[in-house]
């Protein structure tokens, strides 16, 4: 059995070169038996929500399924979405433990994206909502499949 309490990660980085902003990527940030675990945790044991998103004036049901956990109460609003954190699972705590000691920045809130299938997405945003500040600190830590993270200027 796995200990997924144990600090076993990978620190290797790459800066990606990208205009106006600081990105490093750890591509085996996690081990593949550590992810899939992960990932399986978090897919049985997330309460999964699927919100209505309306863009040019159609209202749609989002083509993903979202959760939010913190550490706090401060709700989290995006595209006309507000939504309500929920406590953090030790899952979730032990991941953003991990984040935090090679990213040495310290996380409040993670909002988690289950795609469910090649349809599934997100579409281009900025992360630019105002309870994020001026230069908001972002860390995403993707399990499962291979997708595409596409990012522009």
């Amino acid at each position: 059995m796995m200990d997924l309490f144990s600090s076993e990660y990978n620190t290797d980085r790459i800066a990606l070169p990208l205009r106006d902003a600081e990105i490093y990527y750890y591509p085996n940030f996690l081990n593949t038996e550590t992810a899939s675990t992960y990932f399986e945790i978090l897919q049985q044991q997330t309460d999964w929500q699927q919100d209505p998103i309306t863009l040019f004036g159609k209202t749609y049901l989002q083509p993903r399924l979202t959760a939010l956990y913190a550490i706090n109460d401060k709700p989290y609003s995006y595209s006309g979405i507000r939504m309500f954190p929920k406590p953090m699972t030790p899952t979730l705590l032990t991941i953003k433990d991990k984040i935090e000691t090679v990213s040495e920045v310290k996380f409040t809130t993670a909002l988690l994206n289950l795609y469910r299938n090649g349809k599934d997405s997100n579409g281009w945003h900025s992360d630019d909502e105002k309870e994020l500040g001026k230069n908001p600190v972002i860390a995403s830590i993707s399990l499962g499949v291979a997708r595409r993270f596409k990012l522009r200027h």
